[in-house]
């Protein structure tokens, strides 16, 4: 009886001390980049890995840029390489064009069940 108590005891520590999942990645880009650091990459690569069985959205923001076509390709671009990168791992990613969000920013969800 002592050592189920011991091992529950030892489970519910070591357990409660593992750090809980990340259910959001947000990076920052440049207003000219385009394109994925390894950084950027590695980053989003570890997120896909830790999320493999969950529908994903993938929201980015307009670059701040002054021609606002501009800034629509350039976030346009950023999702193309996430959602390249993605689909090189066979995760599914809703794409989001999120224009209220703050410039330059791409963020990584994990949805709600």
């Amino acid at each position: 009886m002592k050592r189920i108590l011991v091992v529950i005891g030892c489970l519910l520590v070591f357990g409660c001390a593992s750090p809980p999942p990340l259910t959001s990645l947000t990076l920052f880009f440049s207003p000219e980049q385009i394109s994925l650091t390894s950084e950027q990459q590695r980053k989003i690569s570890q997120f896909l890995a830790d999320n493999p069985y969950h529908q994903l959205i993938a929201k980015v923001a307009p670059a701040d840029l002054a021609n606002p076509f501009d800034a629509l390709m350039q976030g346009q671009k950023r999702i193309h390489a996430v959602s390249k990168l993605a689909e090189s791992q066979s995760i599914p990613l809703h794409l989001e064009y999120a224009p209220s969000q703050i410039a330059d920013t791409l963020v990584l969800q994990r949805q709600s069940p």
